[in-house]
């Protein structure tokens, strides 16, 4: 499930580790749904894709659910029909990787894959062969998270400057990759986030790095694909949080794609 300019779960994370007492002291269920549009060419948006996000987060443990459906010419292009779940620890209010697993559909069969954080290792079932220019070693692997581990971690945030903290590295059981985020820009709420429930909102630049297990054949636009950092938004929902990841903007070669928050709710589970 590598990232791509369409694909915003990656996007959607990359929080400060923050102290214990900024976690939820109750658990709550927070619901997201999200819609991607492509302007391939920049000749016109068009629907991509649709998200759908459902998040427990406790003061202990978390679990996370996620949807995605990808919807014509992305689908005629690759089709990216994923349901993705990630469940772990909550150590220093941070949600951390545990068991991570995720369906993909392909043309004529549905991948099913599932990692498991150990102390020594990430473990993979079905196994896979590491490859790339470097390869993900053991030590690489344990020091990032899956990226829906990583998106869950937006709930967790004490303030919308933390969120655009830190530099976060993700593995998705065959690439790690980083996410490079830059301080925080406080943003103006726009009628749609008031209607939503939005009470503040902060924006952060971010810088894409591969890691490892990235393999390149000759005249892959792996180096210049995106033309300018990725516009990372993130929204305050109701006048006590929780923050969530609310909209990003990737401008490539080919045009710019989008992702927006459309509806939110947050509530006991």
């Amino acid at each position: 499930m590598p990232i791509r300019p369409v694909l915003p779960i990656a996007f959607a994370a990359a929080v400060l580790a923050v102290p214990a007492a900024a976690q939820p002291s109750t658990p709550v269920k927070v619901e997201l749904t999200y819609a991607g549009v492509l302007n391939a060419l920049h000749l016109g948006e068009v629907k991509v894709l649709s998200l759908h996000v459902v998040e427990h987060a406790g003061p202990s443990e978390f679990r996370t659910d996620i949807d995605t459906q990808s919807y014509g010419v992305l689908r005629a292009l690759k089709l990216i029909d994923i349901g993705a779940s990630a469940t772990g620890p909550v150590a220093a209010g941070v949600p951390m990787p545990h068991v991570f697993s995720f369906a993909s559909a392909e043309k004529t069969k549905t991948k099913r894959v599932t990692l498991t954080w150990t102390m020594a290792d990430v473990t993979q079932t079905p196994p896979h062969h590491d490859g790339g220019n470097p390869p993900p070693t053991p030590a690489l692997k344990l020091g990032a998270a899956d990226p829906v581990t990583v998106f869950s971690r937006a709930v967790y945030a004490p303030t919308g400057q933390a969120l655009c903290a830190h530099n976060w590295r993700f593995y998705d059981g065959a690439q790690i990759y980083e996410l490079q985020f830059q301080p925080a820009q406080t943003s103006v709420l726009t009628t749609s986030d008031r209607a939503m429930g939005l009470t503040a909102a902060v924006t952060c630049q971010v810088r894409y790095a591969e890691v490892a297990g990235f393999t390149h054949k000759p005249g892959d636009r792996h180096g210049d694909w995106l033309k300018e950092a990725i516009s990372a938004r993130f929204g305050k929902l109701g006048a006590a949080g929780p923050w969530i990841f609310e909209a990003m903007k990737a401008d490539t070669f080919l045009g710019y794609a989008q992702v927006e928050l459309t509806q939110a709710k947050v509530g006991a589970p």
